[in-house]
């Protein structure tokens, strides 16, 4: 099952204020990947809007729940705020439209 996750910060927080900041959510970030490969899940997609501090990032796991262990075992907790969304491909939504 694919989950959007959207994730953001402050401007008083971004990575690019300061060293701490950068040492604060770096790892997080750069951990999400193996942390959601040890839950059995995957990272599918990332994208950022850097003027919006935001990071859209595209997870397949098996619920919303193994999300949000990913979310709070890569430390994204404290420092941003992750919302996290189920979302299926439009070819499915567009399938099961014509099916009924």
């Amino acid at each position: 099952m694919l989950h959007m996750l959207v994730n953001t910060h402050n401007p008083e927080s971004c990575a690019f204020r300061s060293d701490a900041d950068e040492a604060a959510i770096t790892p997080a970030l750069d951990t999400l990947g193996d942390v959601a490969s040890g839950r059995g899940a995957s990272v599918e997609g990332w994208w950022v809007n850097p003027a919006g501090h935001t990071f859209f990032i595209l997870i397949d796991a098996p619920n919303a729940h193994v999300v949000d262990e990913i979310v709070r075992e890569a430390a994204l907790i404290g420092r941003t705020h992750t919302q996290v969304h189920a979302v299926i491909e439009m070819r499915e939504l567009r399938d099961a439209m014509r099916r009924t």
